[in-house]
């Protein structure tokens, strides 16, 4: 005897098949059903997630039930893929290979609760991830559930009813002017006794382009010579270089203000650096010209340039070799925003040289920094009122 089981699919516990039934357009314009049958009702499934799936790309009326691991699939190949960047969709990417699809994608769009995504959002927090983490998956689950609403997929956005995470506030490591001033002191030479085998000179320069002039990681190994004006002591930030999956990738920076010059001029070690460097690039280009040909500046003892994340990691072990505070690359970054917060500079002015869209990015990251900055105001005018020394 056949059973329904959900539509589009019936079982036969006398045959023990499962049957799946689905419409066509025929000829004249008349919709016809096939019937086929399969021994495993994970066959069946994936033959019916298969056929909503065509129904979607093939801009046919919306299907009454589509499962979510199908519309996400669908708004990451049409909507997010073509106009997004390749790093952004491989982080989407990312959430629903390991975390989304697996816990909602074979749940019909049409039968998402707000319970079940909270309830979602409560096993990724078993899970460990950290709030702000959940958080990215909120804004990704609304975006693509928005897109479904406006393409008739569903009548209502179910996230807009969900209470996400609360925001956590970023805590910083970052050093200060003197332990800076040890860094660099650490970094200069060839400490060929190091046991980890770092070269001096390229762990120096990617620490002082971080701390002197804020350069974020993926800017540090994405500079080339051609962007550096050693003459006038000022370098352009125009390319960056990360990585997907391995792949190294390089691409314009995220955003227009991320597109910057700065002078760094006024810092005579880091300028003596730069053309010590631009010397000794040179001087090997004459000897080997398939050294560095693409004339990175940071760059290994081979003359590759440096992926993120081993870059990094090389340079956390440094600073553990060297016994001083732990401190991550970006960290250094930090600690540019720190000093010069601490030198009662402007915040517009940090937040153009660090390369955000707009101060108010700025304020929200270092917030902790400004509160200090707040301190010392409200400090300042409560002597000026009484009289007393600051």
């Amino acid at each position: 005897m056949r059973k329904t089981l959900k539509r589009n699919l019936s079982y036969d516990d006398r045959n023990h098949l499962y049957y799946v039934s689905l419409y066509y357009d025929g000829e004249n314009g008349r919709r016809v059903r096939r019937t086929r049958t399969y021994p495993t009702m994970e066959q069946a499934e994936q033959v019916i997630a298969e056929y909503r799936r065509a129904q979607l790309l093939g801009g046919r009326s919306a299907p009454s039930d589509v499962f979510v691991e199908d519309w996400l699939r669908y708004w990451m190949d049409e909507l997010i893929k073509p106009n997004c960047e390749e790093t952004t969709c491989h982080g989407y990417e990312n959430i629903l290979n390991t975390h989304m699809v697996p816990s909602l994608g074979r749940l019909y769009v049409q039968d998402l609760t707000p319970v079940r995504v909270q309830q979602y959002y409560g096993e990724l927090r078993r899970k460990g991830l950290a709030n702000n983490t959940i958080r990215k998956h909120h804004v990704l689950l609304h975006a693509a559930l928005g897109a479904a609403v406006r393409q008739g997929i569903v009548g209502a956005n179910v996230t807009c009813l969900v209470t996400p995470p609360a925001r956590e506030a970023p805590h910083h490591r970052f050093y200060d002017s003197s332990q800076l001033r040890m860094l660099f002191c650490s970094s200069e030479g060839t400490p060929l006794e190091v046991a980890v085998k770092l070269a001096g000179t390229m762990m120096e320069l990617p620490v002082k382009l971080a701390a002197y002039l804020g350069l974020r990681r993926s800017e540090i190994c994405g500079l080339k010579w051609r962007n550096v004006d050693l003459k006038r002591g000022v370098l352009t930030v125009c390319e960056v270089r990360t990585a997907v999956s391995g792949r190294a990738l390089e691409k314009a920076p995220k955003s227009y203000a991320s597109e910057r010059r700065l002078a760094f001029g006024g810092s005579e070690d880091l300028e003596a650096l730069l053309k010590r460097l631009h010397r000794d690039w040179e001087r090997r280009r004459t000897q080997d010209p398939k050294y560095n040909p693409e004339g990175y500046v940071a760059v290994n003892e081979a003359g590759k340039p440096y992926q993120p994340d081993v870059l990094c990691q090389r340079i956390a072990q440094f600073i553990a070799v060297q016994g001083l505070p732990p401190i991550s690359l970006h960290g250094l970054r930090h600690s540019f925003a720190s000093v010069a917060n601490s030198q009662n500079v402007p915040m517009f002015s940090i937040s153009k040289a660090l390369g955000h869209s707009s101060t108010s990015v700025t304020s929200a990251v270092y917030m902790h920094l400004f509160d200090d900055a707040v301190a010392d105001v409200v400090s300042q005018v409560a002597s000026a009122i009484t009289g007393a020394e600051p």
